[in-house]
C-alpha cells in the first residue's frame, strides 16, 4: 500500500513544483506592490518660504525621485511578468499613478 501511495505522489511532483513556483512568483508581485505603496505613505515634501515673502516653494525632491525611478522600473517589470494576471488591474493603476507623479514632479522641478 505504501508503495502505491508513493508512486502516485511521484507522478504529480512536477505539477506540484510548477504550481508552487507560480504561487511564489505571484506572492512576490503581491508583496512588491504592497511595499511600493507603503513607501509612498510617509513621503513628504518640504514647503519653505521663498525669502521673506508669503510665497512658498517646494523642496525635498531627491527622495521622491529616487523612489519614483525605482518603482517605475519595478512596476514596468511587473507588467511584462507572465505571473501578473491576478494583479493586472492593480499593476496598471499603479503604473498610471507613477506616471502622473513623474509628470507632476518634472513640472514642479521646472518651476
Amino acid at each position: 500500500m505504501k508503495k502505491l501511495v508513493e508512486a502516485g505522489m511521484v507522478e504529480h511532483v512536477g505539477i506540484c513544483d510548477e504550481i508552487g513556483e507560480k504561487a511564489a512568483k505571484e506572492y512576490h508581485i503581491e508583496k512588491s506592490l504592497a511595499k511600493m505603496q507603503r513607501e509612498w505613505e510617509g513621503l513628504n515634501f518640504l514647503l519653505p518660504k521663498f525669502k521673506n515673502t508669503s510665497t512658498y516653494t517646494i523642496a525635498g525632491f531627491d527622495d521622491a525621485m529616487n523612489i519614483l525611478d525605482e518603482h517605475i522600473v519595478t512596476a514596468q517589470a511587473m507588467q511584462f511578468s507572465p505571473f501578473k494576471k491576478p494583479f493586472e488591474d492593480e499593476i496598471e493603476r499603479w503604473c498610471a499613478k507613477l506616471m502622473v507623479v513623474s509628470d507632476t514632479l518634472e513640472e514642479w522641478i521646472k518651476c
